[in-house]
């Protein structure tokens, strides 16, 4: 997968060597998901997961910390159902990752 739509937002989806403290990270400002580029099956969808989820977070507008349990549940699952949606071959590529 070389990038996922997040509501109205592409962003690119790069394999780079990180440290060995850092599986993936996300950048707002350079639309962009870096993961560590030796990541294999679940590992590698647990992290692009979540990655996803800081950009669902950070376009949902949940900044402060005490934000309603509900409210952050609700608005990340209609994400989810839109970045699955909107990037049909994400099931494909989730699925080959998971076995």
């Amino acid at each position: 997968m070389k990038s996922v739509k997040v509501g109205p937002t592409d962003f690119s989806i790069e394999y780079v060597p990180l440290n060995d403290e850092l599986f993936g990270d996300f950048s707002y400002i350079n639309s962009r998901i870096r993961i560590e580029q030796n990541l294999k099956g679940t590992a590698l969808v647990d992290t692009v997961l979540h990655e996803i989820l800081h950009a669902i977070w950070k376009l949902g507008q949940l900044k402060d910390k005490r934000e309603d349990e509900e409210r952050a549940v609700a608005i990340m699952a209609t994400y989810l159902t839109q970045v699955l949606r909107d990037n049909p071959t994400m099931l494909t590529w989730l699925k080959k990752n998971l076995v």
